[in-house]
């Protein structure tokens, strides 16, 4: 089988894993069409594993039994080839992407479908931000599409984020004052849980449902049945999904106070990171889920693990150079990488851009399992300037898990 994936050099290894070994052909391509190319935008998967790696998309789009686009960008492309190529497996958000960058347009749609929305309000550039937060603290500010411009600000009070929008105003220069600023009230809960798998166009399968915990830690029970405040949300949204045709990814991130009162607050239309790269180490039968949802043909998920579990190790230097990871032998399995590449010499490297560069992956029968094999991994994998030490406090996730279970969570 032919595969063809669009990137932004993230999804490396889920690409990869769609190669079954070697089964498959992969042809995987990263847009580097910048008015100035470099090479770092090209170098994601080259000479990685059982990758091929192409310049130009559009040779292989006829030759491809599955097109496929884990992220949330570029999927315009996707929904256009699904209509010109209605018999062809294309796998990807479509007109999904828009929930994920549209937070306004989102925010519309589960009051239209009938869900809870956290009270926003939309202030007009960061002056009048600034204004509004010394007034009106205790929100959360957000904005769309362009988030590594403006990430996610928890205001707390005022002179707590001042320093940080004195930073953010330069870099975002002559549109400072003209970007909308989401600004919600901030609800206070100890839950923060979520949804992580799949839609076919017609129904949803899932991996896990699970925590995220400290913005990067993923912790999930593998399989059974979804909980109730988390499939109303996905019951609400079917008919949606239904209707632009998605066949890809998706994640829910819901803020829970209880169990009648919780919130959607941000949908994920891709592969989620770091945990999306769990795909790929224990979904045994990966291609076939993914040519089957390109399909939108019925799927079931393959995997052996009750709970399975990711934590994210950083690395500065990362930022500014290649970087060589090293995995001690027989450890390979236990790792995936970030917007990766090979030398020659088969040497891994992350490709410069990216201080996230390797993800500890885990399975195991309980959640202290898991967390005990994240911890112990960490001293298999080397990088010059690679973080582990805060690999070792992650057992508070357990306290949270405890917190879930209060609200409806089974664990």
């Amino acid at each position: 089988m032919n595969f063809l994936v669009i990137d932004s050099g993230l999804y490396t290894e889920l690409s990869n894993a769609l190669s079954d070994g070697g089964k498959n052909t992969v042809w995987y391509y990263t847009y580097f069409g910048s008015a100035f190319p470099s090479h770092k935008e090209y170098a994601p998967g080259d000479n990685f594993e059982k990758l091929e790696k192409v310049k130009y998309f559009w040779d292989y789009v006829d030759k491809a039994d599955c097109v496929v686009n884990f992220d949330v960008s570029s999927n315009d492309m996707i929904d256009w080839l699904r209509k010109k190529y209605p018999e062809k497996s294309i796998f990807g958000a479509g007109l999904g992407e828009r929930l994920e960058n549209d937070r306004l347009g989102f925010k519309r749609w589960c009051k239209e479908l009938g869900l809870p929305v956290i009270p926003y309000e939309v202030i007009k550039g960061i002056t009048n931000l600034r204004k509004y937060l010394e007034k009106n603290p205790k929100k959360v500010v957000k904005i769309n599409i362009f988030r590594k411009d403006f990430e996610t600000l928890v205001c707390k009070d005022y002179l707590s984020v001042k320093q940080v929008l004195d930073n953010r105003a330069p870099l975002m220069g002559i549109y400072a004052d003209e970007i909308d600023f989401i600004v919600e009230d901030m609800v206070e809960c100890k839950v923060e849980a979520g949804y992580d798998g799949f839609f076919n166009g017609q129904d949803f399968g899932h991996l896990s449902v699970g925590y995220e915990y400290d913005k990067n830690l993923y912790l999930g029970r593998v399989g059974g049945e979804i909980p109730e405040v988390l499939e109303e949300t996905l019951d609400a949204f079917q008919p949606l999904l239904q209707r632009m045709n998605y066949r890809g990814c998706i994640s829910t991130e819901e803020r829970i106070v209880s169990r009648d009162e919780h919130y959607f607050i941000d949908p994920c239309m891709r592969a989620p990171l770091p945990l999306g790269v769990l795909y790929s180490r224990f979904i045994k039968n990966w291609p076939e889920v993914v040519y089957n949802i390109g399909k939108g043909e019925s799927f079931e998920i393959e995997c052996d693990e009750k709970y399975v579990g990711a934590y994210a190790l950083s690395t500065r230097n990362a930022e500014d150079y290649y970087t060589l990871i090293q995995m001690k032998k027989g450890h390979r399995d236990d790792f995936r990488l970030m917007m990766a590449c090979q030398d020659r010499n088969k040497n891994y490297y992350s490709v410069k851009g990216l201080e996230s560069v390797v993800v500890i992956v885990a399975g195991g029968n309980s959640p202290e399992e898991v967390i005990e094999k994240l911890k112990d991994q960490a001293e298999n994998v080397s990088a010059h300037g690679l973080e582990t030490d805060e690999v070792k406090g992650i057992d508070g996730i357990l306290d949270i898990i405890k917190e879930g279970e209060k609200v409806g969570i089974e664990f």
